[in-house]
């Protein structure tokens, strides 16, 4: 049997260019905002009673990917500002200093967020965090997509035994 062509079809060479321009359009911002290849677990905020206005998160980042990622900020609708910290020990004190440039993970490696290290400030909470809420925060990494991540309000780190003390060499003043 032979097909004639039809003059009401489109031409097959017609509709490969048209795919062929939405590619080359679309192109660029495809590959701008590609998913983060990073796993992100054990995501976790302290309580926060009322008229406290702060708290703070922690998760576990791993790279997976074959080059370094970018943790450039986060954000969620449940306070003000979300900031990336590390905590230092000098003389026997903690004390606070900000990831201004957010936090490099090198391809393959793991970046723990815990107490007396890197951890999210979450400040001007819009209300109180009790054990067992969920909270849903939003991480951005350089040239990728938004990661959306549910935290999980608990008293203490998912591996430490009840009641663990703070970290050694931490102190507040």
């Amino acid at each position: 049997m032979t097909l004639l062509p039809d003059a009401r079809l489109p031409d097959v060479r017609c509709l490969a260019l048209a795919a062929a321009v939405a590619g080359l359009l679309a192109g660029p911002a495809v590959a701008a905002t590609v998913a983060a290849p990073v796993e992100i677990r054990d995501a976790w905020m302290r309580p926060a009673a009322a008229g406290m206005s702060m708290s703070s998160g922690y998760m576990t980042l791993r790279n997976t990917s074959a080059r370094p990622v970018r943790l450039r900020g986060a954000a969620t609708p449940v306070a003000r500002s979300v900031t990336l910290h590390r905590s230092v020990v000098s003389g026997g004190v903690a004390r606070m200093e900000t990831l201004g440039e957010g936090l490099v993970i090198a391809p393959g490696a793991t970046a723990v967020f815990r107490p007396g290290g890197n951890h999210m400030m979450v400040e001007g909470l819009a209300h109180p965090l009790k054990v067992g809420d969920k909270v849903p925060v939003t991480l951005s990494f350089d040239g990728q997509a938004a990661t959306s991540v549910v935290f999980e309000v608990r008293a203490a780190a998912p591996d430490a035994a009840p009641g663990a003390p703070m970290p050694a060499g931490m102190k507040m003043r």
